[in-house]
């Protein structure tokens, strides 16, 4: 054994023994620098820790882990929870002013509410208004899990808080913190902008319990205009509070049903989607003529895919690919003209 190695075995075995024996700061300090480590990691499921072969107590590190079991920093959404089936009444201390404070993330007004889009589309969320480089802050106390680019969410944010809560930042022009920091209520996160999908600079602000979305309305009271106080410092949570997702669902898939559609959990019907124009035919078989060249081309527009125009103008991918020499990924920028033929 060289030297190099007896120096690394001799510093663990000190370190070991410094931990079981004495106990002292030194010790306790290895301890919380081990569990700093498991934090961030992309994916911690606590049944999977352990320390000197029992399990490693990585709940009192992290916010609420006992009931979340898990702490990926990679997945914005990794929960599986369905809280339409709760049975009891959960009642989260939201804010102490003691262990757990509360800040407003931006002082904007509220520009698009919590709710139903259309059939198919569901704001988890609410926007509020904020200038480009204004700075978004942490609502409660508690850990980031998630600091990282969506191709939706943009900048985008998540922490968990000791209260038990989740809050989502997204749009963010900048991002000030990693996944693992610990956070304060009011700790600067980021700065507002309009990254992902977004038609202009405004903080998306997401609520959620075990992952699953809650109104922010119930929390914080966004009708002061600017305040943006704490409703309570309580707030219970019942199977009730999540009845709107099997409501939206249900009226989603009947929706499709109708419409012969994909949706984002289901599968495609027997049949191709095929709205009825007002004389009776088939509105995607052949292209508008405000879509329509002159010469049987295809402008394209916002959301359009290379499958979904294919579709629409009765050919393949594959030809629409090769009459306009491009490729299956290729990315399609609204005004381009393609060929049909």
């Amino acid at each position: 054994m060289n030297r190099s190695r007896r120096f690394v075995l001799l510093t663990t075995i000190l370190t070991l023994l410094s931990a079981v024996l004495f106990n002292n700061l030194y010790a306790s300090d290895f301890l919380v620098d081990t569990a700093k480590n498991m934090i961030d990691t992309n994916s911690v499921n606590l049944a999977d820790v352990y320390h000197n072969n029992h399990y490693f107590d990585i709940a009192s590190i992290l916010p609420f882990q006992s009931a979340y079991m898990t702490w990926d920093t990679a997945t914005i959404h990794p929960y599986h929870f369905d809280l339409t089936k709760m049975t009891d009444t959960v009642t989260l201390v939201l804010a102490d002013h003691k262990d757990c404070g509360f800040a407003i993330p931006v002082t904007g007004y509220v520009t698009s509410e919590f709710g139903k889009r259309n059939h198919t589309r569901y704001h988890y969320g609410i926007d509020l208004k904020l200038d480009r480089g204004d700075t978004v802050v942490s609502a409660f106390d508690g850990v980031v899990r998630i600091s990282e680019w969506s191709a939706s969410y943009g900048n985008c944010i998540v922490v968990r808080h000791y209260n038990g809560l989740e809050t989502l930042y997204g749009h963010l022009s900048y991002r000030d913190v990693v996944p693992g920091q610990v956070v304060t209520a009011g700790q600067l996160l980021g700065l507002g902008g309009t990254t992902g999908h977004s038609t202009g600079p405004h903080l998306h602000f997401e609520v959620r319990y075990l992952g699953q979305p809650i109104d922010p309305n119930t929390i914080i009271d966004f009708d002061d205009t600017t305040k943006h106080a704490l409703r309570s410092d309580t707030l219970n949570l019942s199977a009730d509070n999540f009845e709107y997702l099997t409501k939206f669902h249900e009226e989603e898939a009947s929706y499709l049903a109708r419409h012969h559609r994909r949706g984002r959990r289901g599968h495609y019907s027997r049949y191709a989607y095929a709205p009825v124009s007002h004389h009776g035919r088939h509105s995607h078989a052949v292209a508008s003529s405000k879509t329509k060249g002159k010469h049987g081309g295809y402008v394209v527009h916002r959301g359009d895919t290379i499958s979904k125009i294919a579709m629409r103008n009765g050919t393949t991918v594959n030809r629409l690919c090769q009459v306009n020499r491009m490729s299956r990924n290729t990315k399609l920028k609204p005004g381009k003209k393609l060929v049909l033929k």
